[in-house]
């Protein structure tokens, strides 16, 4: 799979490839760890400044990567790690062999981590598309009457400094979690964005403790 460009060859001449198609768009990788680790770890400028610059023997081109990037894979390499009704075939070496393709700094970079459970046949969704979209809207509308100019995901250190503003006790467990997490700077902040995102689609001025802590959750375990 090409990323963006012949970016590791000695050519002159580069050409669009995959991640600057995605502007404004989705970026998919299913069976994350598979993918080189040279494609993995390419993609941390383009996730992190919404931009990759290519080099060139005559030229320099900037392309833009503002999209949404979703990935998937197993717990481990046969795929039942956290089955209740399988069994792992996969030794301790092979799960943190297949776990080490995917880098702390690559990782760092993605704001949502959602741990999938096996379906059950007494398994029922418990809030319908048409009211996701209103807790969407709600979200976006809370935004617009604080003035943003971004969305919460889009929210640069000023933006965050400014409208991410936490309750005393939320303050509190935030920095309990920096502390025992031993959270990066980058973590800290998309937890608070994502905090802000959540107090929002409640219409809550102040992000709270239960806002903080669902964020949290969401955060790689």
């Amino acid at each position: 799979m090409k990323l963006y460009l012949n970016n590791y060859s000695g050519s002159n001449r580069a050409k669009i490839g995959e991640v600057a198609l995605s502007h404004l768009g989705i970026l998919f990788f299913d069976e994350l760890p598979h993918f080189s680790k040279t494609v993995l770890e390419a993609l941390r400028e383009p996730l992190e400044d919404g931009k990759i610059l290519i080099s060139r023997v005559n030229s320099k081109i900037e392309y833009k990567t503002d999209f949404l990037f979703a990935a998937a894979m197993n717990p481990c390499p046969c795929g039942n790690l956290l089955s209740f009704k399988k069994e792992c075939r996969c030794s301790e070496a092979e799960i943190q062999r297949y776990k080490n393709r995917l880098s702390e700094p690559f990782l760092d970079r993605i704001d949502l981590y959602v741990q999938m459970s096996e379906i059950n046949p007494e398994d029922s969704s418990t809030i319908s598309s048409k009211e996701m979209k209103k807790s969407v809207l709600k979200a976006f509308e809370m935004q617009k009457r604080r003035g943003q100019k971004r969305v919460n995901g889009k929210m640069d250190e000023k933006e965050i400094e400014n409208y991410c503003i936490f309750d005393e006790e939320a303050k509190e467990i935030l920095d309990r979690a920096v502390d025992r997490f031993s959270l990066s700077f980058r973590s800290i902040n998309k937890i608070k964005k994502v905090s802000r995102t959540i107090a929002d689609m409640e219409s809550s001025e102040k992000i709270e403790k239960r806002h903080l802590l669902e964020a949290l959750g969401f955060r790689k375990r």
